[in-house]
């Protein structure tokens, strides 16, 4: 089967792409696919601050996580995937720059709870929404970041960390009921784009 890539970008030619690797498993539909949402992983570049070396790096991360992408989307569902796929991407490379810095406790405690998974499916949900809490992490302020992952993850009491932050352990409680608030809102947005 001889599909061209979507490079004029019509709509019909990209379900065409879609249905050829979905329906039938056509890898050079795969492969157009996987061309043509390219710039994404440079669009999600761009977003991200690192360091000069580290850019090739980044960008096979980056791929990665669009092959992933392609692989685990779903046409059917009612969202986009110029939506669907930067968040793989971006998580992706966000565990590669994690994973750079030494003794990083959100990918130590992340990463465990998905290894013993059997459920090919349920691992990529699982990955796709811990992504999804990566990035609203990112959106919370440093201070609200920080209380969640000491009294969270790293399960310090609240005492020790209120301390150690020149906080009151009522201003830790306040804060930390704010961050949660904020990140479920975050995920019930999400939830609701994926219905």
């Amino acid at each position: 089967m001889t599909l061209e890539p979507a490079k004029n970008g019509t709509k019909e030619n990209e379900e065409k792409l879609w249905s050829a690797y979905k329906k039938m498993g056509c890898e050079e539909s795969r492969n157009a696919l996987i061309i043509k949402y390219q710039p994404l992983v440079y669009r999600e570049l761009g977003r991200l601050s690192f360091h000069s070396e580290q850019r090739l790096d980044l960008i096979q991360e980056g791929t990665v996580g669009l092959i992933e992408a392609v692989d685990s989307f779903c046409p059917e569902k009612r969202v986009l995937f110029s939506t669907f796929a930067p968040y793989r991407i971006r998580g992706r490379m966000l565990n590669y720059l994690e994973r750079k810095m030494e003794n990083h406790p959100l990918e130590e405690n992340w990463e465990g709870g998905v290894a013993g998974d059997s459920d090919p499916q349920g691992e990529v949900e699982v990955m796709f929404l811990k992504e999804q809490l990566a990035l609203g992490m990112a959106r919370l302020s440093c201070r609200e970041r920080e209380v969640l992952e000491e009294t969270m993850l790293k399960n310090l009491p609240a005492e020790v960390v209120a301390s150690r932050l020149s906080i009151t352990t009522s201003y830790l409680y306040r804060l930390r009921k704010k961050a949660l608030r904020r990140l479920r809102g975050f995920l019930s947005q999400l939830m609701r784009e994926m219905k």
